[in-house]
C-alpha cells in the first residue's frame, strides 16, 4: 500500500469517536489500576497509550473514572478526541485497530 494514501475511519454509528489515551503514572499500584480501567474500553497500543472507539457516554464515564486514578500532583493523563477527518497511521506491534473501525 502507497505511503501516501489516506486513510478514513467509518463508524459503523455516526454517534460513537475514536479515542487516545496516554498517561504516565509514578506509583506503580495506580498505574497498574489505569491499565486494568483502560483494558475494559480499548486496545493498547503501545506502554502508556491506548486507542478507543467509544460512544459519547462511554467517553464520558471513562473520562471521569479515569481521572479519578490519577494524583494530579505526580501523574499526568490526556484524552484526545480524534475528529471525524482524522488520519490515523501505524507500523510494527500494536498497528492493529478495534475491528469496528473500517479503513480504506
Amino acid at each position: 500500500m502507497d505511503d501516501t494514501q489516506e486513510y478514513e475511519f467509518i463508524s459503523t454509528t455516526s454517534k460513537r469517536f475514536i479515542i487516545l489515551i496516554i498517561y504516565d503514572i509514578v506509583d506503580n499500584k495506580r498505574r497498574n489500576a489505569m491499565v486494568h480501567f483502560l483494558e475494559k474500553y480499548g486496545l493498547r497500543v503501545q506502554k502508556s497509550a491506548f486507542e478507543a472507539y467509544v460512544t459519547k457516554n462511554k467517553y464520558e464515564k471513562l473520562a471521569q473514572e479515569s481521572s479519578e486514578i490519577i494524583d494530579t500532583e505526580t501523574d499526568s493523563l490526556r484524552i484526545y478526541l480524534l475528529a471525524d477527518h482524522t488520519s490515523v497511521r501505524s507500523w510494527g506491534i500494536g498497528d492493529t485497530h478495534t475491528e469496528d473501525v473500517i479503513i480504506f
